[in-house]
Order: C-alpha cells, then structure tokens, then sequence
C-alpha cells in the first residue's frame, strides 16, 4: 500500500465496499470493510471524517481501494446530517418523555386510596368461589395473567390463582396510583371490589383497590 495510504491507516482511516463489504458485521478495516459510505460516517460519530476508502474503479489497479470522491462524500455527508439531527431530536423526545415518566409515578406517589370503612368488610376468596358470592364485597390475590389499558381511567386485567381466571376492571383514580402504573403481567396483587355477573355468564370484579402483595 502506497505510503500515503499507510498514513491515513495511522488516523483511522474506514473502508468500504459495495461488493463484499456489510454494515452489519463488518468494522470498517480493510478486510471487513463496510458497505456504504453512510455507514463509515455513523462508525466515525462526527466530522472531521478520516479517510473513507471505496472499491478501486480501475480493475487492473494494484490496490483494491481508493479514496472516495469529494462529491460523492458531500452527498452521502448530508445524508449523515441529516440523520445526527433526527437522532438528536429523538434522543431529546426520549429523554423528555423520560422525565414526564417519573414525573407521573412522583404524583401517583401522591394518590392514596383507602376502602371505605362504611362498606361491609370483603370476604377473602378464591376465585372457584366466585359463584357463591356475586354481589358481595371480595379481596382475591393472585396474579396478573393479562393486562390491557384504555386510555388513563380504565385498565382490564384477567388474574389467576391456580383455582381459575377472574376479569376484573379498574377505573378512574384508582388507574392512576403508583402501584397501577407500575402493573405488569405477573405481578401479585390483592383486588379488592364486588363481584358482578356480565352478558358472558362470567364473572367480572369491579375493583376498588388493588395492593401489590409482598415480593413485588
């Protein structure tokens, strides 16, 4: 390799080739070049750029590259720009979003249900027992077989307890407590509603609060 060349190895230099480079498994030396120029740019981060080196178009040149062309490096480096500024708006949404996240878990910290005391006292059950208690104030634990929200004021959940599957909803403030932001499949939770019998002839528990259990 000409001694120009071995210079611009010392800083860095990027290869790329259409015909046996990859911009998935290649790292951008001289034998697993790069596919494409735009590639070499993303590997390099920001300009100045190093050398980028393309396939020889003289297929009887000793050297098997050769330094991209100026105007094809100025288009392909547009594209580049434009793309850095897409990721940056995006990393800015991400970040945004991010602190909005915490920012909603900070003020559902905040949201305290408690069960009405002039209630009667809901009876521990499992869910077989469903049957025999329609109508009446229940506590089932279990866990969150599936999970599905609707907007900010109504989640559905189907939990499960190794006896059967329960539907159950939640609505208005109570999806907007911590611990139903944080809800996820798997979770062991404690609902406490009432037990109504929909069009189905299944069961649906109209939850009025609902308390992770111990380990989560």
């Amino acid at each position: 390799m000409p001694a120009d060349q071995m210079a611009d190895l010392t800083l860095g230099a990027i290869f790329t080739s259409e015909k046996k480079g990859s911009d998935e498994s290649g790292d951008g030396s001289e034998s697993k070049p790069f596919k494409t120029i735009l590639q070499a740019m993303r590997h390099a981060g920001k300009e100045p750029f190093p050398t980028i080196y393309v396939d020889s178009k003289d297929p009887n040149a000793a050297e098997s590259f050769e330094p991209a062309a100026k105007s094809q490096l100025k288009k392909i480096q547009k594209l580049f720009v434009r793309e850095s500024h897409k990721n940056v708006g995006k990393e800015q949404r991400e970040a945004e979003d991010a602190v909005k996240r915490q920012q909603n878990l900070e003020d559902a910290r905040k949201i305290k249900i408690s069960e009405d005391s002039s209630l009667p006292v809901a009876r521990k059950i499992r869910i077989f027992e469903g049957a025999s208690n329609r109508d009446s104030r229940v506590k089932v634990y279990g866990w969150v077989h599936r999970l599905r929200r609707q907007g900010k004021s109504l989640i559905f959940i189907t939990l499960r307890d190794g006896t059967g599957f329960l539907q159950c909803v939640l609505n208005d403030q109570l999806c907007q407590t911590y611990d139903a932001l944080t809800l996820s499949t798997e979770s062991s939770v404690v609902l406490f509603g009432k037990l109504k019998l929909v069009p189905e002839g299944k069961q649906l528990l109209v939850a009025t609060s609902l308390t992770w259990t111990i380990g989560n």
